[in-house]
């Protein structure tokens, strides 16, 4: 060939020449004996550190490539490759992911498994019917007592001396108040109490809580030859639309500011829920209010009003407490269930009767002496006001590698060799804090996946419904779980954030203290972490509780 004679490609033999290329490349991930090795072929080490954060990192030191691996699957889960798309252009990702076509073809080509190329959005139907039958567990006595007054209130004849229009069923957290409360309900609407039901809820899992429910409930005890429709109005879907019989609509307050006045024209609701009722803040039920055309929830032609919350135990203040029992016309539908008020005696007897789990108990050494700043002192202002500590200290505590070292190996004391597997919840103390504990115990062999309000709904589902099924041994939490987890099979709980109230306390624990009677464990191990704090001036939430497991 002559020095100057130019070689031209056409189109067709460039696209054959960069095929060649991304098929050489794939093959040489897909040699990887495991997905660490994979992802290092894939991205490389220092590709992989680029989206780690420098606490994450330094926590895994010292760094080898298969901890930094480790630590980006941990941390990404399987939406590791979606993440570090940029470094993968020579391997030709595909443009969309979320389960696409391109996406498993993709994955399947490096030698992943089909979960790698994340899920579709599996956008729930916007409502379900209900008719087929359903064997419910009979209800407890307590429970009875709840639907024998919330009967009374809602089948009085409107005008009747006495007859009020709002209550609130408090029960400990596990010990089924939303069964008592959708029971008396449907029972209700076979005595007479017509038109249909607005449920609220905040959150995502709360509200899909209260779709399960209503279907069970409907299909074990509602009236014969009735259909339910049960309407989600939240996430995105489209507005509630009556079926042929009964009608409930779950909503969040968010949904509700923009749809309700068009379901309130469609129906005709005669029972309005609040779960979570402590959540039903002032600014919040007023709006409920207004978009339903209520005043004071008390004219015979307005709905009935029912707060759920759990028992207030000592540490929600006198004036909390109190602004709650107004709100819902000082009527606890709950006050003759037990033979006595107090709540110790209450959870104490429940767990007696196998309903709650008794609990096991052991702590942590968390950070030594820790000493919060002037600016934090002054920040917090009123220090009994508040549950949790000022962000910038649960950072600076978050990032104790030693305390983090602790929780880990406090696990692999108590819990890690037990058979069958102990499922775990464990309470970080941020979004960043979840990712670091859930990688320290993945570096450990321990299948733990890290959960907050950042991770994508479908993702979120996904890891709950994988812990559900024992395919993961721990999730490891920040701001989700306090309410309206349902995992009856969790046998530890792990509060690795400081805690000060003793009732957000009881809730977060409350998780893993369904019992036997309620499809749970007889005995629950919390495990605590005993920060001491300087200049806070509260205990830790847990001391005032070894009522609980002395």
């Amino acid at each position: 060939m002559s020095q100057g004679l130019k070689l031209e490609l056409g189109d067709e033999e460039i696209e054959a020449i960069v095929r060649h290329n991304v098929d050489r490349d794939r093959s040489l991930v897909r040699e990887g004996t495991s997905d660490e090795d994979r992802l290092l072929a894939a991205v490389g080490a220092e590709g992989l550190q680029s989206c780690l954060s420098r606490s994450l990192l330094a926590a895994v030191e010292p760094l080898t490539d298969p901890k930094i691996a480790k630590a980006a699957i941990a941390r990404y889960h399987t939406g590791t490759l979606k993440k570090y798309q940029p470094y993968l252009i020579r391997l030709d990702p595909p443009a969309r992911w979320a389960g696409s076509r391109e996406a498993l073809e993709f994955v399947r080509s490096l030698g992943f498994s089909d979960e790698w190329a994340g899920q579709r959005g599996r956008r729930r139907e916007p409502f379900r019917e209900v008719n087929a039958p359903y064997s419910l567990p009979r209800l407890h006595g307590y429970q009875e007592n709840i639907v024998a007054n919330i009967h009374e209130m809602v089948l009085k004849p409107a005008g009747e001396p006495g007859a009020d229009r709002r209550g609130m069923v408090t029960l400990p957290t596990g010990a089924g108040k939303t069964r008592a409360v959708v029971e008396a309900i449907v029972t209700a609407m076979d005595k007479g109490l017509n038109g249909s039901v607005l449920w609220v809820a905040d959150r995502d899992e709360l509200c899909e809580q209260a779709v399960q429910a209503w279907c069970q409930v409907w299909s074990g005890v509602g009236p014969a030859g009735q259909e339910l429709r049960v309407s989600r109005m939240w996430g995105g879907l489209p507005a509630a639309e009556p079926g042929r019989g009964r009608n409930v609509v779950v909503a969040t307050p968010q949904t509700l500011r923009n749809k309700v006045a068009v379901a309130r024209e469609q129906f005709d609701f005669s029972v309005v829920v609040f779960d979570e009722a402590h959540r039903s803040t002032p600014p919040m039920a007023t709006s409920v209010k207004k978009e339903l055309g209520v005043t004071r929830w008390k004219r015979p032609d307005e709905p009935f009003l029912l707060g759920l919350t759990a028992t207030p135990y000592r540490g929600l203040s006198v004036s909390e407490s109190d602004r709650l029992a107004v709100r819902y016309g000082r009527n606890r539908l709950d006050s003759e269930a037990f033979p006595t008020k107090e709540p110790e005696e209450i959870v104490r007897h429940l767990q007696e009767d196998g309903i709650l789990a008794k609990a096991d108990h052991e702590t942590v050494e968390g950070t030594g002496d820790f000493a919060l700043t002037a600016a934090e002192i002054e920040e917090l202002g009123n220090i009994e006001h508040h549950a949790w500590l000022p962000r910038t200290a649960e950072r600076r505590i978050a990032d104790d590698q030693r305390r983090n070292t602790r929780i880990v190996d406090a696990y692999l004391q108590h819990v890690a060799d037990r058979e069958p597997a102990w499922p775990t919840l464990v309470f970080a103390m941020s979004v960043e804090h979840s990712h670091t504990i859930a990688t320290l115990f993945n570096l450990k062999g321990i299948r733990a996946r890290s959960v907050s309000g950042e991770t994508e709904t479908s993702s979120r589902r996904q890891a709950v419904e994988k812990f559900r099924n024992g395919e993961l041994d721990m999730l490891v939490n920040y701001r989700v779980f306090a309410e309206g987890f349902d995992a009856p099979n969790t046998r530890v709980i792990m509060v690795a954030r400081p805690v000060f109230s003793p009732n957000l306390y009881f809730q977060m624990i409350g998780r893993g203290l369904r019992g036997p009677k309620n499809g749970g464990n007889e005995r629950c191990l919390i495990i605590n972490v005993e920060d001491n704090i300087k200049g806070f001036g509260r205990k830790l939430a847990f001391s005032e509780l070894d009522w609980l497991w002395d």
